[in-house]
């Protein structure tokens, strides 16, 4: 770990001691000071941070088994199979999960097609209850008679095609 110390004060050139062995900030308990060079990227690093320190080990299909964690401090990967318990340790994206999200995306696509029928079924019951409304008012000239919810269909349709629309 002093390596690392060693390295990260090369790079740096300039360290702040507001805390214990390294910079800190407190709000709210007074002023305190990051140094100029404390947060800018030295010339030597232009690949991005850690370039100096090397490549890391490659990562097969089962990810990265020769890295620091297993060789210095000894952790142990997770085995595929952990024997005598039954359990199999699943990967995250492996082919179930992408039926998965296959059937979700055709569960909505499916959805969209029912929207769309119900959709077609509902304009001739407008066009009916346009010419009923029509009929009870021309022989009623006076008439507030309501047969129809006809206002709350429209704020629903409104609200639809906000939803519809909203990006």
């Amino acid at each position: 770990m002093s390596k690392l110390k060693e390295i990260i004060r090369k790079k740096l050139k300039e360290m702040s001691a507001t805390g214990m062995g390294g910079a800190s900030f407190s709000p709210g308990e007074g002023m305190n000071y990051a140094t100029p060079k404390a947060f800018k990227k030295t010339k030597s690093i232009e690949e991005g941070p850690g370039a100096s320190l090397g490549m890391g080990p490659k990562a097969g299909s089962e990810g990265v088994k020769d890295n620091a964690y297993v060789k210095q401090f000894k952790y142990k990967l997770v085995p595929n199979k952990i024997k005598g318990s039954g359990l199999e340790v699943k990967q995250l994206w492996e082919e179930d999960t992408l039926n998965e999200v296959n059937e979700f995306q055709q569960k909505r696509l499916d959805a969209l097609e029912e929207i769309e029928k119900l959709m077609n079924e509902i304009s001739p019951l407008i066009s009916n209850a346009k010419n009923e409304t029509i009929e009870l008012y021309s022989g009623n000239a006076g008439s507030y008679d309501i047969t129809k919810p006809i206002e709350m269909v429209k704020s629903y349709l409104q609200d639809i095609k906000q939803l519809l629309s909203e990006k």
